[in-house]
């Protein structure tokens, strides 16, 4: 089965990639298919803003289409980034600049940490007008101090319960392993089994 991944986070992608491929599932990159404006993401949540993404490009392409909205939510911020967490410092703010922005209101609040959770949502679409979605998270904390130079966005930040390291010093099949996504797209292929079985 070949699917397509709306995102041009190449970091998002290759965890789908390495995530999928025990499963027999070739990821393609949105970008590797057609050029296509981006849709806007008007949703309130992550599961409106994936199924937007999801549902649009697989209109468009004519092709299952995987689309995820993922982000972090700080208690002590109030939940916040939350759907804003790919754009907390800003419209198009770098990945640098969105952890410098949560040690900023860490810091203001005289905190060194917080509890913290990743949460994703994958939404798997049809061109039949119809789709699969699962949600996936990771708890654990954030600090005021980056550590490690793998992984991307908030990973140099978040360290997953039961862990030491950030998710930024952890190996890539580690990571997977216990991720938000990881855990997202590995229940989605259960449902696309479980479905598979029904129809047999």
């Amino acid at each position: 089965m070949k699917v397509v991944f709306a995102t041009k986070n190449r970091g998002k992608v290759k965890e789908a990639q390495e995530k999928l491929k025990e499963f027999g599932i070739e990821v393609v990159p949105i970008d590797e298919v057609e050029q296509i404006e981006s849709p806007e993401e008007t949703g309130n949540t992550f599961c409106e803003n994936a199924y937007q993404k999801a549902t649009y490009y697989a209109e468009k392409l004519r092709i299952p289409v995987i689309a995820e909205d993922s982000g972090i939510e700080v208690e002590a911020l109030n939940g916040k980034p939350g759907v804003y967490s790919s754009r907390f410092a800003g419209e198009r703010a770098t990945d640098e600049e969105n952890n410098r922005k949560l040690i900023e209101e860490l810091q203001k609040r005289r905190l060194v940490s917080s509890p913290a959770r990743y949460v994703s949502f994958v939404f798997l679409a049809f061109p039949e007008r119809y789709g699969i979605w699962s949600e996936g998270e990771v708890r654990g904390k954030v600090i005021t101090e980056l550590r490690g130079t793998g992984g991307f966005g908030y990973d140099p930040l978040f360290i997953p319960e039961g862990y030491s390291k950030t998710m930024a010093e952890l190996p890539l099949n580690e990571k997977n392993r216990i991720s938000h996504r990881g855990k997202a797209l590995e229940k989605l292929v259960k449902t696309i089994i479980d479905i598979k079985k029904l129809k047999t």
